[in-house]
This record gives structure tokens, C-alpha cells and sequence, in this order.
């Protein structure tokens, strides 16, 4: 018996030959799925950790959806140096304080747009702008907010304000809104202020490293460091809890006890390990001081 043998199909050469591609094509297709690095919204790349966080370019970290600081905690500073430009601050873009004028009181907008010399809010604006992290600022003494403003005027940072349970003086940065209106208008213009009632030297100390954990504080309160010694106390909480950051003092001037305590901050410098400035010149008419615990700070004039 004769064997059949199949007839070659003259096509079949070409037939495998796009098969081959095909097959070729899909593999690298399915490969480059699989492979492809996960990417922000802006297209930044973005690489896991161990922890199945999101690290992007940027300090801030992406965990469940939820941007977190990864500077948190850290009283490093955000910069090898922390320049305090004088010139730049007096001639300071108006706008970035502008822009959240309308959230102190009617009566206060005059003194957060006031020039440098009179008014500390172009130093904090500037310290924000130039300086600013995902890490809070931590703004003691709330009043009517203008602080916190400020520090937030970058519209990127965080605030972490603190006032006493029993003052809600913040009331009329609100101009007749709710505090849910305010936050809600707030928070659509760019800023993250989050208000704190609480007493700060009933905390302890876990609580108050958490709420300092940053690199930059401002202190502005009762200025009776004799008579109602907050401003004393709560300097020798920061150093008992090894604050390494750079701290603000207001009105540093304003009255003999400012004064007396002012000069007892100065004379402690090398005791408490840090450097002071008097930085009025660029601050508050009343005076403003700088109480560095960092050495980062550095001044151009």
C-alpha cells in the first residue's frame, strides 16, 4: 500500500511567519503590563517600599489613598541652611497673604498685609514659601488665626494651631460662618489649618513631641512670663524634650516682663544649646525673636 503523503501548501512559509510575529507581539504586550511602574496623577514616578507604601519624588508618601509626611516627627530643617533674607522678605509677593485674607477678621486684614517691620506675617509667609514641607507648622496662640494664615500661605503645609480649651477667639476669624463653612471654603482655597483647644503643659511628653515633631514653632501668647509664666514653662518643656527645630518668639519687647524674659532666653543660649536673634527689623513692631536650636539659621541683610 501506497503511504498518502500531504500536499505542502505553498502558503504555509508565510502563514507561520505572521503567526510567529503575533505570538511575539503578545508576549512583549502582556510582559510590559506587567511590568509597567506605577505612576502619580502627574505621572511622577513612583516606586514601592517594604512596607506596600508609595514613595514619590516628593517627601510625601501615598499609603491607602492617603497622602502621608514621611518628615513627620523630625525637627530636622528642610534645608543645610535656613537663610533669613531681609531684602527678600521686604520685598515679599503680596498675594501669597492676599489670597487668605478672608479668613482672619474683617478688622485684623490691615495688620496681616502690613509691611515687614511692623508686622512678623511677611517673615512667616516668607519662612513658608521659601521653606514650606508636607510637615505642620505648629502655630501656639490662635487668635483670630492670622498665624496660621501665614505659615499656610504656601498652600501646601500644613498648620497645627493651639489655643487654650476655654478661647475660641477664632470665632471671628469665621466673619458669621460655621467652623464647617470655614474649613470647607478654607480647604478649597488650599490651606490645611487644623485648630487644637487643648492645654499644652497638661500633655505629656509623647503628646508634645508629636505635636512639635516638626522644624519650625511659633509662640505667641499671654507675654506675661512672670505673671502668667505659659511662655517660661512651655521654653523649658522644648528643651526637656530635646526640640532641635527653630522657634519664634512675639513681642518679644512689648512690656518689662517680654523684656526681662527675652534677655534670660539670651543668656541661656549656650546653657540650653541654642543661638538667639533679634529679628524685629523684618518681624513685629513689638518685637520678634528667634530662638535657634537647630544652627541652620543664617542671615542676609
Amino acid at each position: 500500500m501506497v503511504a498518502l503523503r500531504r500536499r505542502k501548501d505553498p502558503n504555509a512559509r508565510g502563514y507561520q511567519h505572521i503567526l510567529s510575529h503575533a505570538l511575539a507581539f503578545a508576549a512583549g504586550w502582556i510582559i510590559s503590563r506587567l511590568v509597567v511602574p506605577a505612576t502619580t496623577k502627574n505621572n511622577t514616578l513612583r516606586r514601592p517600599n517594604s512596607n506596600n507604601k508609595v514613595v514619590s519624588s516628593s517627601s510625601a508618601v501615598v499609603e491607602d489613598n492617603k497622602a502621608v509626611c514621611n518628615l513627620d516627627g523630625s525637627f530636622d530643617t528642610p534645608a543645610d541652611e535656613i537663610i533669613i533674607d531681609y531684602e527678600k522678605i521686604r520685598r515679599m509677593d503680596k498675594s501669597l497673604l492676599t489670597n487668605v485674607k478672608d479668613f482672619t477678621s474683617e478688622a485684623y486684614v490691615n495688620y496681616l498685609l502690613a509691611e515687614p517691620g511692623k508686622e512678623h506675617y511677611p517673615f512667616l509667609s516668607y519662612l513658608s514659601s521659601t521653606y514650606g514641607d508636607c510637615r505642620h507648622f505648629t502655630d501656639i496662640g490662635t487668635r483670630v488665626v492670622a498665624s496660621a494664615l501665614a505659615l499656610g500661605s504656601n498652600l501646601k503645609s500644613p498648620v497645627w494651631t493651639f489655643d487654650l480649651p476655654s478661647i475660641y477667639e477664632r470665632k471671628g476669624a469665621f466673619r458669621g460662618r460655621t467652623e464647617e463653612e470655614w474649613q470647607s471654603s478654607a480647604q478649597t482655597t488650599g490651606l490645611d489649618i487644623k485648630f487644637h483647644n487643648l492645654d499644652l503643659m497638661k500633655a505629656s511628653n509623647d503628646e508634645l513631641k508629636q505635636y512639635l515633631g516638626t522644624w519650625f514653632v511659633m509662640l505667641d501668647t499671654f507675654h506675661q512670663p512672670d505673671t502668667v509664666p505659659f511662655e517660661r514653662e512651655f521654653f523649658q518643656r522644648m528643651i526637656d524634650i530635646g526640640f532641635k527645630g527653630i522657634l519664634a518668639l512675639d513681642d518679644i519687647h512689648l512690656n518689662s516682663e517680654m523684656k526681662q524674659w527675652w534677655k534670660e532666653v539670651q543668656d541661656g543660649a549656650e546653657r540650653g544649646g541654642y543661638h538667639t536673634y533679634d529679628i524685629s527689623e523684618i518681624g513685629h513692631i513689638s518685637g520678634t525673636g528667634l530662638v535657634d536650636f537647630s544652627g541652620k539659621v543664617t542671615f542676609k541683610k
